[in-house]
């Protein structure tokens, strides 16, 4: 019996020791809820975050939380998913996409105190449809006095509205966003720093990096904010979404068609670009030899130039890249050479063909001619044998022949047969011609031969024409031949 009670006992024992065991199993949570515990100054914004994690790395699903501030303290700017009811009361909505799910609510720190923002209340669940029990958190903010000594500030926005967004409406790929001045420290890129300009006449807070390039803050319709990049030049905004390229260096994506011009062989394409989980679409220029690579045009932060930036699909890298010389066509009108060379060029078997022929029938032309003129030539010396005419060379020779032999003959009379010396020599003295002689010519004879003179005269006249024209003919020589020659 005693054996018995004694056993009863260590059961009950045992059962009272797995007790607690049980009961810390049940009260750890599953997940938890955490706030950021910043430290700002008056007047100026603060960021607190809320985080949301699964204990067991579960991936977070639906998360709802409501939570309450001091609105004598802080004033809501904005806050994805955040709103405001005004009275100090702040609701969050969101759904994870890992095992944390983060969110950030922006506020402008009004007095100079320590004060805090909790939970109200809060639901989860996990993506599989899970309830998340989350162990709550609280955040706590210490505000410190302004650097000129300033505690308290009266509040920009009623409280209850998502932004202090101002009235200007600007325009960024069709989508109406107003300005906004109300980002805080954490919302700023790392990086650039707080600084004002003129924006519509007026100094409005803008952030800036070293290389002077600017950014300023824009809300939509649902009371989102972000940074988009500022054009000083037109002082209009651009898509920001900055990559980086190295450790030092980054680039801002833009839409390259608009600014600058690749050759015509490169063509332009839609380049799908993904940073943090957000995505946008740049028109770029893919390579028209490898399909690997495609082309952005970029702002680089650094150096604040902008440029061509080569993409490579494989391994997710950006290179610079200089963009080759555009070839200047010749516009001028062709000329004939260039025409009949491009003709050529597009026919040429038809040329080829067409220059054979030529040159055949020019070949066959040139044989006929040379026949045709050998027997013309042969003609022409058979002729000449036959009536004894000398050549034309002949002829000139004899005719510049004979007019030499005329001037060498008068020369040679000049200087031989009829010189002054000649005449001395041969004796003849003009005392041997007396006139005696010319005595013995008696006028008696004379008239007689002038009488016999008149007998000739007498006779017919026609008959006088043919004696003459017999003469003619006997010292004429020979018979004259006409001879035509036909022309070949």
């Amino acid at each position: 019996m005693k054996r018995l009670l004694k056993k009863l006992a260590g059961m009950i024992l045992a059962v009272c020791l797995m007790v607690p065991m049980l009961g810390t199993v049940v009260f750890a949570a599953d997940g938890v809820l955490m706030f950021s515990d910043p430290s700002t100054k008056v007047g100026e914004n603060v960021s607190i975050d809320l985080v949301v994690q699964s204990s067991d790395g579960s991936t977070v699903g639906n998360v709802s939380v409501t939570m309450a501030y001091d609105t004598s303290a802080l004033e809501f700017v904005s806050g994805d998913g955040f709103t405001a009811d005004g009275s100090g009361t702040l609701t969050y909505s969101g759904t994870g996409s890992s095992s944390e799910l983060r969110a950030t609510m922006t506020f402008r720190a009004l007095t100079a105190t320590d004060t805090s923002l909790s939970v109200s209340s809060s639901s989860a669940a996990l993506s599989s449809g899970e309830t998340l029990n989350l162990e709550q958190g609280s955040s706590a903010i210490s505000i410190a006095a302004a650097d000129d000594g300033t505690t308290s500030v009266e509040p920009t926005a009623t409280s209850g509205t998502t932004s202090s967004a101002t009235d200007i409406v600007v325009s960024v790929d069709g989508t109406d966003y107003n300005f906004s001045e109300a980002f805080t420290t954490a919302d700023i890129p790392e990086g650039y720093t707080e600084t004002t300009m003129t924006f519509h006449g007026e100094e409005r807070k803008f952030v800036v990096n070293e290389a002077e390039v600017y950014l300023g803050y824009l809300v939509d319709d649902s009371g989102a904010g972000s940074f988009f990049l500022f054009d000083t030049e037109n002082a209009t905004f651009l898509p920001y979404m900055e990559l980086n390229i190295s450790d030092t260096t980054s680039i801002i994506p833009l839409d390259g068609t608009e600014i600058t011009t690749m050759p015509d062989n490169y063509q332009e394409v839609d380049i799908d670009i993904s940073l943090n989980g957000e995505g946008r679409a740049y028109k770029g220029w893919s390579d028209p030899e490898n399909s690997r690579y495609y082309f952005i045009y970029a702002l680089n932060t650094r150096t604040g130039s902008e440029g061509l930036y080569q993409y490579d699909t494989e391994d997710g890298t950006y290179q610079y890249f200089e963009a080759p010389e555009q070839t200047e066509e010749d516009t001028a009108e062709p000329t004939f050479l260039d025409r009949l060379g491009s003709y050529i060029s597009s026919h040429m078997m038809l040329v080829l063909v067409a220059t054979v022929a030529v040159f055949l029938l020019l070949l066959i032309f040139m044989i006929v001619f040379a026949v045709k003129l050998v027997h013309r030539n042969q003609e022409l010396d058979d002729l000449y044998d036959e009536y004894d005419i000398p050549f034309d060379d002949e002829e000139d020779s004899k005719e510049s022949g004979g007019r030499s032999s005329q001037s060498d003959e008068k020369d040679l009379y000049e200087d031989d047969e009829y010189s002054d010396d000649d005449y001395e020599d041969t004796g003849y003295d003009d005392d041997e011609y007396d006139d005696d002689d010319y005595d013995d010519y008696d006028d008696d004879d004379y008239d007689e031969d002038i009488d016999d003179e008149d007998d000739y005269d007498d006779e017919p006249a026609d008959r006088k024409m043919s004696s003459r024209k017999e003469k003619k003919k006997d010292s004429s020589g020979d018979d004259d031949f006409d001879i035509n020659f036909v022309d070949l």
